[in-house]
């Protein structure tokens, strides 16, 4: 009976044309893209390690090739509107024990055909701050640059995924989608 319902719930979502939003970005993107992170100069090290981390998400998620800008299918530069990092946990004596970074992005799509595209998203994470003496850990209120950095990084694949849905959903809406 349960493999008889896996079935027919597999069956309904292949034949109502179900596609993830990864695919449907694909297909408005194409097969090769071009990404550049316009650099802060607030905060140069944070650009350098979202353009990481976009970089890596798309080749993860997308599973489409990186190429110089006049190969590209499409071209995506992307910007920090802003990334903050608030307290969200204290101690008994009042530090905070953990974080939440917020990092805002703004990502400006040119397709090949040139029509140009902006969208705005948004990642966060979570984090506590601790450090290791002497084989103990204790919590510390200072956040360390490998915590930083590594904060930064995941608020930027969850900006980055939030980016493709976004991108999906336009592509749905503008009939551009082979949905």
């Amino acid at each position: 009976m349960r493999l008889f319902a896996v079935l027919l719930l597999a069956f309904l979502i292949v034949g109502c044309g179900y596609k993830p939003s990864s695919v449907a970005a694909r297909d408005i993107l194409g097969s090769s893209v071009w990404i550049d992170v316009i650099i802060s100069k607030t905060d140069p090290e944070s650009s350098v390690v979202i353009k990481d981390g976009i970089k890596s998400a798309m080749l993860r998620r997308l599973n489409t090739n990186l190429v110089e800008k006049e190969k590209a299918d499409s071209i995506i530069i992307a910007s920090i509107k802003s990334l903050t990092f608030t307290a969200i946990s204290y101690d008994r004596f009042g530090y905070a024990t953990a974080y939440k970074a917020n990092l805002v992005m703004e990502y400006r799509l040119r397709q090949k055909d040139g029509v140009i595209k902006s969208i705005l998203a948004n990642g966060d994470y979570d984090f506590r701050v601790t450090n290791q003496l002497n084989d103990r850990r204790f919590t510390d209120s200072i956040i360390s640059d490998s915590e930083r950095f590594d904060a930064i990084t995941n608020a930027s694949l969850q900006s980055f995924d939030e980016f493709i849905s976004k991108l999906a959903m336009q592509g749905l809406f503008d009939g551009q989608s082979n949905f």
